[in-house]
């Protein structure tokens, strides 16, 4: 196997993983972002943006990473190190995000919830 067709199957590789992972966050995403956001609009634009960088951070990895004149498999699975790394951190990263939204949005619940009963009875 040549080089530049380790190079290849292993961009092609990522993208299909990356692909996957994007699919299986999708709806999740989606309705956890509507909560969010409060508009089905804004939720739309900051899924396909995480999406966007779900896809493109696992590509950089891959790309990044050449191949060198070792053995083809273990060239293959050095190049998808790096792309399975940015696919993680990309994930990684969308979590610590959302985490940070869920509890801020939770905050804001509560001290809604807490001026509406103070309301209510005073």
């Amino acid at each position: 196997m040549s080089a530049v067709a380790v190079y290849l199957s292993a961009v092609a590789l990522t993208l299909v993983a990356s692909i996957v992972v994007v699919q299986l966050l999708r709806r999740p995403l989606l309705n956890l972002l509507i909560d969010l956001c409060g508009t089905a609009t804004r939720a739309a634009f900051w899924a396909a943006f995480s999406s966007v960088a779900l896809v493109l951070a696992p590509l950089l990895g891959a790309m990044h990473r050449r191949p060198g004149a070792g053995e083809p498999v273990f060239e293959l699975a050095a190049q998808l190190e790096w792309a399975l790394g940015g696919l993680l951190a990309s994930v990684l990263l969308v979590g610590v995000v959302l985490a940070r939204s869920i509890a801020a949005f939770e905050r804001q619940q509560r001290s809604a919830a807490r001026i509406a009963h103070a309301t209510a009875a005073g």
